[in-house]
């Protein structure tokens, strides 16, 4: 059905003539007075259509389900619930102090709310306590402390106040709800629910060189492990990270936007560049009771270490009967081993290694099985790319594998939910489309025909779908979203997947997309150099206000790995920039080049060694595909990007001087030396060992070839990409008497947050592009 739809789109494009000259938007300005469109809209959050419930979750009994929502439509969020019983909607939980703002959390958290990407005000997340007793309650962390609410109460109670010198992080109840683990000062802690105590479990933390149950850097921007404890499944056992960085060099970030000088005018950060040392992890397990700590036999990022693959720690997970299972990784990423550990001894047993070429990406897909029918004894369920895309197999035990049970030229992205009794997995996908999201489900146990037998979809409706199964496996939530529709909520049957009820549901068009003319983009298929299938979005200017193309053209552009911007999604048609550049005359294009996600192992590993070099190229490829439909001309086609994107923007500006007449980049890596360890090293090796390949992947190695405009954007207290990546490139700018502009905010980090700043970079960007356009 997708490709059909290229076609057709193509088809469209092609009607265009290609000999037609840029339009003059100043003939089309006395039909503007009409529309307004001011670009204050662009850092207007949430966006259009995305007020609707998030982190749902049901009930322990499955009676009630759970959301995070703002009536009011800000980013301010409070608890609901709805009865599955009266079909009611009522408020759980309002923050009794307002919650959570920019201003009262600590520094540690600020940090970790730029590792997740967090925007998200008042309450930012929940969990339910599970209890033996009747009672419906969830335990809400707040920057003054961890609250309790109860159902039936009216009041929260707060249980562990949080104090200004020493905040509570990572907060996370036991299995059965009677305690709650979490870090103060950098040590672990319990506090017993049924008794009001709360008793420090390990000791010897010092300053931030070394901590016990954080997750280091590392794993929180670019493993996806946000946590460094696990509760064991009988609340006896906890398992946790000792995280050493003391022999990692500190980098000084300056706050060269304050009037004060001395130690509150910097922070330093334990960060691996490439090629260097990554912070020494080990892992303990100690009772939730206190005592005595078993420290595992694993020691990654050790130097002198005797098992050499053994860098990363990257997943912690617990198998019943209180088994540890460890994933760890090797340095070069070619190598992922999964390690089953006695908890009373530390000893170790190897029980599966994967292969990986080029690389192995995480995920988590490791499931344990423990019933299931009477030949299987327990194991797991492990996901593997071995066979170029990611699917679910079925391993015993020890280890074996017993078969698989997924197979197919499309990925498997989450596991869902597995129903042992029944024999079925749950999962999500891309058997539909690397477009798209569905739910799906299959057979847990293998089936010795092949091929195997397909999947069988339980979603409803193109587009991306969001689930949550219930605990008994008889319904799911479906926050559905596409193009042309925004997020909806709706509880559907396990069975068939046959809609129960809707519970949130918006209008098509929101009275702001009406508003500000918001038009989905079209999707089009266009061929690599190399003939692989890259898709693409346009955003047209209106024709009837701008008249016929070529139009003035920018690409919005990240292109790096593990990101996938073309797709079937609301996301896509609220992107407020694109949308803004489009009502003023000018037309917009996303490509996702060669080595961006969800295609398939084949289709990332243009990336290896290649960073600025096929990714350029595909865009290239883009651009001039847009010239030959007669959309874009040459020399008036620029580029949007931030981050990687940034990067993509400043390399294609000055590797195609001829295509591009203006980049924006905000945040760019500039030289791939500057980044960490284990996002560098994964794509592009040790530096030492790829010397001709991270100097051709810098930016200064191209700019003396540029010509167009360039505008540098960058907070300067960055602590993800250094503000001296920006340095280095305007050093390098200077050297070769090339022209270029800064926009720089002193105060802010990976990407502006206060809404004045972000208002005042659109200003600015919008009219760079409108005078270099």
């Amino acid at each position: 059905m997708q490709s059909k739809t290229n076609k057709k789109n193509l088809k469209r494009v092609r009607s265009f003539p290609s000999d037609m000259t840029l339009t003059d938007n100043s003939v089309a300005q006395t039909h503007d007075d009409c529309f307004l469109f001011p670009v204050e809209e662009i850092v207007q959050y949430p966006l259009p259509g995305y007020v609707a419930p998030s982190s749902i979750t049901f009930s322990p009994d499955d009676s009630l389900i759970t959301y995070l929502f703002s009536p009011d439509g800000t980013l301010n969020r409070r608890v609901f619930a709805f009865d599955l019983r009266t079909c009611k909607r009522e408020l759980f939980f309002s923050p009794p102090d307002g919650g959570l703002d920019e201003s009262n959390i600590s520094p540690e958290e600020k940090l970790r709310r730029e590792r997740l990407r967090e925007r998200g005000l008042g309450v930012t997340r929940y969990e339910w306590v599970k209890s033996i007793s009747k009672k419906k309650t969830i335990m809400v962390p707040l920057p003054t402390g961890i609250y309790f609410q109860d159902l039936s109460c009216s009041k929260p109670e707060l249980k562990l106040p949080s104090t200004p010198c020493s905040h509570i992080i990572d907060p996370s109840l036991s299995p059965d709800g009677n305690m709650l683990a979490y870090v103060r000062n950098n040590e672990l802690h319990v506090f017993n629910l049924l008794y009001g105590t709360e008793k420090q479990l390990t000791f010897g933390a010092e300053g931030n060189a070394l901590s016990h149950g954080l997750a280091e850097y590392i794993a929180q921007e670019e493993m996806d492990r946000k946590n460094g404890f696990w509760w064991s499944p009988d609340s006896k056992y906890i398992a946790f990270t000792e995280v050493d960085s003391s022999e990692i060099p500190l980098f000084r970030i300056m706050h060269q936007g304050k009037s004060s000088v001395g130690s509150d005018a910097q922070e330093d950060h334990a960060y691996p560049f490439a090629g260097a040392s990554n912070v020494k992890v080990r892992l303990g397990v100690v009772s939730a009771s206190g005592g005595p700590i078993t420290w595992m036999d694993i020691l990654c990022g050790e130097k002198d270490q005797s098992i050499k693959d053994e860098e990363y720690l990257a997943r912690v997970n617990w198998m019943p009967r209180n088994i540890l299972i460890v994933q760890v990784l090797n340095r070069s990423h070619s190598i992922l081993k999964i390690l089953k550990f006695d908890i009373n001894t530390g000893q170790r047993n190897v029980i599966l290694v994967e292969k990986g070429d080029p690389w192995i990406n995480f995920h988590d897909c490791f499931t344990p099985v423990d019933k299931g029918v009477d030949h299987f004894s327990g194991g797991f369920i492990w996901a593997s790319e071995k066979t170029g895309f990611r699917h679910l197999y079925l391993h015993d035990i020890n280890g074996d594998c017993l078969g698989p049970l997924t197979e197919g030229d499309w990925m498997v992205e989450q596991i869902a939910g597995v129903n042992e009794a029944a024999g079925l997995v749950y999962f999500t996908g891309t058997v539909d489309g690397p477009l798209e999201s569905n739910l799906y489900c299959t057979s847990l146990f293998p089936d010795r025909r092949y091929p195997l037998d397909a999947p069988r979809r339980l979603t409803h409706g193109k587009g991306r779908h969001i689930v949550v199964l219930d605990h008994q496996l008889q319904r799911f939530v479906d926050v559905h979203d596409s193009l042309s529709s925004p997020p909806r909520v709706l509880l559907c049957s396990l069975h068939d997947g046959s809609l129960i009820m809707p519970l949130y549901e918006q209008p098509s068009t929101t009275s702001r997309s009406k508003k500000l003319q918001l038009q989905p983009p079209e999707i089009v298929q266009i061929p690599a150099n190399d003939g692989t299938i890259l898709y693409g979005a346009l955003y047209k200017p209106d024709a009837d206000r701008f008249g016929p193309p070529p139009y003035k053209t920018l690409i919005s552009v990240y292109g790096g790995p593990n990101v996938q911007l073309v797709c079937d999604s609301w996301m896509n048609t609220v992107d407020m920039r694109a949308q803004y550049f489009r009502s003023k005359g000018i037309l917009v294009w996303k490509l996702d080049n060669r080595g961006s996600a969800r295609r398939g192992i084949k289709f990332e590993s243009h990336m290896k060694h290649n960073f600025g070099r096929i990714d350029a190229e595909d865009q290239l490829c883009g651009a001039e595909w847009l010239v030959k439909q007669g959309l874009a001309k040459a020399g008036r086609i620029g580029l949007y990007g931030w981050s990687y994107g940034g990067y993509l923007s400043a390399m294609a500006l000055a590797r195609f001087p001829d295509t591009f007449g203006c980049a924006v980049c905000g945040a760019p890596v500039t030289a791939w030396d500057g980044y960490d360890t284990f996002y560098t090293e994964k794509y592009m090796g040790l530096p030492w060992e790829n010397a001709a390949c991270y100097e051709y992947s810098s930016v200064m190695h191209h700019v003396h070839k540029m010509r167009g405009r360039l505008l540098l954007v960058h907070g300067m207290m960055d602590e993800n990409v250094h503000f001296r990546h920006t340095a280095r490139l305007i050093n390098a700018i200077v050297a070769a008497a090339k022209p270029y502009e800064l926009l720089v905010f002193p105060d802010e980090r990976h990407m502006p947050r206060p809404l004045r700043d972000r208002i005042y970079m659109e200003q600015r960007i919008w009219e760079f592009i409108e005078r270099n356009l």
